[in-house]
Order: C-alpha cells, then sequence, then structure tokens
C-alpha cells in the first residue's frame, strides 16, 4: 500500500478516535482573545490529551487540532499548535 494511502488511512482513523477531544479542545483554543489565553488553552488541551492517551499519538492529535483550526480560519493558532512543545512529554 502506497505510503500516503496509510497515512491518510491513520489521519482518518485518528480523527474518528478523537473526534471529541478535538472538537473541544479545537473549540476552546478558537475562543481565545489573545496570545496568553491562546497558549494557555493549547497547554490545557494537549496536557489534557496527555493524560487520557499518553504520549504515543499526541503528535498525531497535534496535526489534527491544527488542520481542524486551520479549517475553521484560525491560521495563527493552528501555527502556535504545530509548534507547541509539551513539557510534560
Amino acid at each position: 500500500m502506497p505510503r500516503s494511502r496509510r497515512s491518510g488511512e491513520t489521519l482518518s482513523s485518528a480523527r474518528s478516535t478523537y473526534l471529541v477531544e478535538l472538537a473541544r479542545g479545537c473549540s476552546h483554543i478558537a475562543s481565545m482573545l489573545t496570545p496568553e489565553t491562546e497558549q494557555r488553552a493549547i497547554r490545557e488541551v494537549i496536557e489534557e490529551f496527555l493524560k487520557l492517551y499518553g504520549q504515543k499519538n499526541t503528535a498525531l492529535f497535534q496535526t489534527l487540532l491544527a488542520e481542524e483550526l486551520q479549517l475553521r480560519k484560525k491560521s495563527a493558532a493552528a501555527h502556535a499548535v504545530r509548534a507547541f512543545k509539551s513539557t510534560n512529554g
């Protein structure tokens, strides 16, 4: 199976698995009004994901979260999610 197809299937499967976390996290981050509160929201969302699922798929979750924010026309927030480095990892 070509890598891009497998990668697409992985993203699709993860998107379904983490649907609730993605929706909640995206909404929470998108509602922030300042860069400081946005950064705090990103930290909260990713730390909550870590508590629920551990480190293994955190990078994948961040990728999906950034994609969802991009779809909501929140480019700066999407960039901040991609750049975020957890201190709990």
